[in-house]
């Protein structure tokens, strides 16, 4: 196919772009660039745009404010000694409701199996909750949340992705500036030929830019809310739950099924050495027999 001067025009100011815009993203967040707007303008630098872009999160409520304005995801673990596990539960989604907070993930047992039930017999309750609170009403719940009982332990671990996020925004303000100077040639094209050719480096450059933006919003979302994991524990009682058996039902039958066991063992001993005292049982009435012939014969002689 023969490319026109046109088309060989177009194709080396589109790599000549393509060339400049590789180098502004491999620059330092520093650097800038200009941009092609429509008054003829240069846009704010991009790294300058990224290293905004926390304290505008601040500004809007979307993350956690800190004093150096860094971009913190927050994991809380509690444990609690509380007076009742399932009540605690309650109190819980209802705190992190006014918090406007939300449950992710619950359960409640009791020590002698993962089984949720209050019958008088299940002994004290376990459980844990999982609650995911933003970031601005964490400290207002972790406090409420300790006033429903004894605190036993704590622990906080906070992970810093400012530079991540930092990074992320600055490629992608590079890619959107990459994306509008191609818009520009596109609209500057002379023919169908040109057009396909920009379209296509259209097509992957947004790609990239689709990608990066979800990256740049999962990182904000995992840092304006909190994950706080609370352990639930009841003191153990020190009778039994229902305060009317000492144990002594529980002796008799386990005394019974240790007769049973013994009862079973006997019967399995017999089965199994059945083939040994058959076949002894067999060959005893034979020589018996022959034993008592023999003894008479040699008593016969004697007599006489």
């Amino acid at each position: 196919m023969k490319i026109t001067h046109t088309a060989r025009r177009w194709l080396a100011m589109l790599a000549a772009a393509l060339v400049l815009t590789l180098a502004a993203c491999s620059a330092s967040t520093t650097d800038s660039f200009p941009a092609m707007g429509g008054d003829g303008a240069a846009e704010a630098p991009a790294a300058d745009m990224a290293e905004a872009a926390p304290e505008v999160l601040r500004e809007q409520g979307d993350q956690p404010a800190s004093d150096d304005g860094s971009m913190l995801i927050v994991n809380k673990t509690m444990r609690l000694q509380v007076a009742a596990a399932d009540e605690a539960v309650d109190e819980i989604r209802r705190l992190a409701a006014a918090r406007e907070g939300s449950v992710t993930d619950m359960e409640v047992a009791s020590d002698d199996g993962w089984v949720y039930a209050r019958d008088g017999e299940a002994g004290a309750l376990r459980g844990w909750v999982v609650v995911r609170v933003p970031a601005a009403g964490y400290d207002a719940f972790v406090a409420d949340v300790a006033g429903l009982g004894e605190v036993l332990s704590q622990s906080e671990a906070s992970s810093d992705v400012t530079q991540q996020h930092v990074d992320l925004s600055a490629r992608l303000a590079n890619l959107r500036s990459q994306e509008e100077r191609l818009r520009d040639f596109f609209d500057a094209a002379e023919n169908v030929e040109e057009m396909l050719l920009i379209e296509k480096e259209l097509g992957r450059v947004r790609g990239d830019i689709e990608s990066l933006d979800a990256q740049v919003k999962h990182l904000e979302r995992q840092a304006a809310m909190v994950t706080v994991t609370i352990h639930l524990t009841e003191p153990d009682s020190v009778v039994s739950p229902a305060g009317e058996s000492w144990g002594f039902r529980e002796a008799v039958t386990n005394g019974l099924r240790g007769a049973v066991a013994l009862l079973n063992g006997a019967v399995a001993f017999v089965i199994a050495t059945a083939p040994v005292w058959l076949v002894g049982l067999i060959g005893y009435f034979p020589v018996r027999a022959w034993l008592r012939r023999r003894r008479a014969t040699v008593d016969t002689p004697a007599a006489d």
